[in-house]
């Protein structure tokens, strides 16, 4: 009877930890947004909100593949790059090789998908650790872009294009839109289909998920071309936004990103952690820095405090990993019936 019911507990432990771990990132989202809001009288206003969410929109889509991947217990470093090589690549096509927009947006989807493609192939049938190979291919896909605009921007996008990264639906800007629904297509994927069980399984036990029957590689690899995706989705929207493309974009953009997914309640060890984690850590991410620039706060100190950031929420997600880890409950609770 005891063994039953420590079973039948095992997951609203896990549910527990879960929810508890995602609802307090939103109460800290919350609270920052108090003491701004209290700090800056232009903080609250609608204008000033939008531009949080305008602001977090790339950040937020490489974040969400990001999120994949670490699930996957892997690791993209290239995903900042991706954005500067699409958007390269995607400037080249449209505006130099006077290519239709489609064209040039079908193209920079593919180079997003075969850079996730190499990552994941080099890293499952290679053996090769993702740190190693991302590593790489961020100096070359970083290069890449750059050797495509001979290191300056090309800009003169079509009116049609700016639609992506300048036009609005109402009063809202279409990469708000964009973000939102990348957000909605892989929640569904990761909590709805039998790909996200896989994934997390995988990311929590690879040899178990393989003796289940879980075709490990292949889910490896659709977690890599689904983060280079996102990179070259974020490509797109950024080059709309600045009207030009440039090997450069993107490169500051890898440690929000992280932030982000780490802040979000992601386990770095794989197995763990939700897009709606993530949506909340990019959130607070782009809320703090929008509030140190209302505050008239050096940029340098920006780098520093998502720096920290990094850090308490590293400390955090251990501590909560460890306090309702299965093992040390269940030995609390024998320890209350003796």
């Amino acid at each position: 009877m005891t063994k039953d019911r420590d079973a039948s507990t095992t997951p609203t432990i896990t549910y527990l930890a879960k929810y508890l771990r995602t609802g307090s990132i939103f109460i800290a989202l919350l609270v920052i947004g108090v003491v701004l809001s209290f700090a800056s009288p232009y903080f609250l206003t609608t204008n000033n909100l939008l531009n949080i969410l305008l602001q977090a929109a790339t950040i937020s889509i490489i974040a969400a593949g990001f999120t994949v991947v670490l699930i996957a217990g892997e690791i993209d470093l290239s995903i900042g790059s991706a954005i500067g090589l699409t958007a390269s690549v995607i400037a080249v096509a449209i505006i130099q090789q006077g290519m239709p927009v489609s064209a040039g947006i079908g193209i920079a989807l593919l180079v997003g998908l075969l850079l996730g493609m190499f990552n994941g192939y080099l890293t499952v049938f290679f053996k090769i650790p993702s740190f190693v190979v991302t590593l790489a291919t961020l100096g070359i896909a970083h290069g890449g872009g750059l050797l495509l605009t001979a290191g300056r921007p090309v800009f003169g996008f079509p009116d049609s294009y700016h639609v992506i990264g300048q036009g609005l639906i109402g009063p809202i800007p279409v990469p708000i839109l964009i973000a939102a629904a990348v957000y909605l297509v892989l929640h569904f994927l990761l909590t709805r289909t039998s790909f996200g069980i896989q994934l997390y399984a995988t990311g929590g036990n690879r040899e178990a998920a393989n003796l289940a029957g879980v075709r490990v590689p292949r889910i490896l690899i659709t977690a890599f071309v689904i983060c280079g995706l996102c990179g070259a989705l974020a490509g797109i929207v950024l080059s709309s936004r600045l009207d030009s493309g440039h090997g450069n974009f993107g490169a500051t953009n890898l440690l929000d990103a992280v932030a982000a997914v780490v802040v979000g309640g992601a386990s770095l060890f794989g197995g763990a952690g939700s897009v709606i984690g993530t949506l909340a850590g990019v959130l607070i991410i782009a809320t703090i820095r929008n509030g140190l620039i209302l505050l008239n706060v050096q940029a340098f100190w920006q780098e520093i405090a998502v720096g920290v950031i990094i850090i308490i929420a590293v400390v955090i997600n251990q501590t909560v990993r460890a306090e309702f880890s299965l093992p040390r409950i269940f030995q609390k609770r024998r320890r209350r019936k003796r």
